[in-house]
């Protein structure tokens, strides 16, 4: 391999792991370790492994360690700074700001202080109730920060991306939570932490986790988003059900589709069934839509064959049956609960 070929490669790999770092999603590899300008890494040498990536400044230290080394120039700390491989880069905005700068390249677009986590919220429950989302949060090139901590913000693991301070200190995710000292990185690697740690600088964690928990559909809007971009939609560019448009109003409905379920969509071709997870999509006829819609807004089998029953006049036994079918060939599934109770203690208060 030519010399050129391997720092293209590794530019490469430098991309795709900054990011799973940026967004805290573990894809690729184990863990992504961000080493800042000034900062001593030695001390990662033992501790990050063959599935791991460090990210290092172009003048840092040698490392000597198992895992894969990227060298990167600039840096990804304050807002307006740029993170360079080679001429891939990245720039870091904060998540007001996005609504109004252009967006000229990559961009990650981070929560930094309680106004810009009230616009967030707000705006997800804007795009709930009216299908307009954000333009920032559907502009491909955009990239949300801490996304994980955001969709599953009580779930405990250990931390997969970290950044080591120049101080010697060492944090989780973007502008996250200080966990310790990089002389104890081998025992914080081993600690499971909650995810919204990566965002424990906006405010305490019990009151973002509250306000997240209370909104249970957050990471489903933001599928929804990655959505968007996935159909190159555009707002207004299809109505997605959970997002300003049902295509079943019966008042019938006791649940909201599950997080990870497919979407159902009405565009200018028809009904649409899309997944982020797998990149499916398939056409549906109005029946198999209809009965689709009513799944994923009821709690069980029998809620939904009572409901498909009332609309569409069928026995009770074939619009089981339809549930049946199309559980098994949509991978579509009944939805959870809805959960109408109005938070207590978020960062509102």
């Amino acid at each position: 391999m030519r010399s050129d070929e391997r720092v293209t490669d590794l530019e490469v790999v430098g991309a795709r792991a900054l990011r799973e770092w940026i967004t805290g999603r573990c894809e690729e590899y184990s863990q992504v370790i961000l080493v800042e300008r000034g900062a001593a890494a030695a001390d990662i040498d033992d501790v990050a492994g063959r599935d791991d990536v460090v990210l290092l400044p172009m003048a840092g230290e040698p490392y000597n360690g198992r895992a894969r080394a990227v060298r990167y120039s600039g840096a990804l700390d304050e807002i307006g700074d740029e993170l360079f491989f080679g001429e891939r880069s990245v720039e870091l905005q904060d998540y007001v700001s996005a609504a109004f700068v252009q967006i000229l390249g990559p961009t990650a677009v981070c929560l930094v202080d309680l106004p810009g986590w009230y616009a967030f919220l707000a705006d997800a429950e804007i795009a709930r109730e009216t299908g307009v989302f954000p333009s920032a949060l559907i502009d491909p090139r955009v990239i949300l920060g801490d996304r994980t901590a955001l969709a599953k913000p009580d779930e405990r693991a250990a931390p997969s991306a970290l950044r080591v301070r120049s101080d010697g200190r060492v944090s989780v995710g973007l502008r996250g939570e200080v966990i310790g000292s990089v002389d104890d990185l081998r025992a914080l690697l081993s600690v499971p932490l909650p995810r919204i740690a990566a965002l424990g600088g906006i405010a305490p964690r019990d009151e973002l986790t509250a306000d997240l928990t209370s909104r249970g559909w957050i990471g489903r809007y933001l599928d929804a988003t990655d959505l968007i971009k996935m159909l190159q939609l555009g707002n207004g560019g299809a109505k997605m059900a959970g997002f300003g448009w049902e295509l079943v109003e019966d008042g019938r409905a006791d649940a909201e589709p599950l997080m990870s379920d497919p979407f159902l969509l009405e565009t200018s071709d028809g009904f649409l069934l899309a997944d982020t997870g797998t990149l499916r999509r398939q056409l549906l006829s109005p029946v198999t839509a209809t009965v689709v819609a009513i799944l994923q807004t009821s709690s069980a089998p029998e809620v939904a064959a009572e409901r498909i029953t009332r609309l569409l006049g069928t026995t009770a036994s074939d619009a089981s049956r339809l549930c049946i079918d199309a559980v098994g060939a949509l991978d579509v599934h009944f939805g959870r609960r809805a959960d109408s109770s109005i938070p207590t203690s978020g960062t509102r208060g």
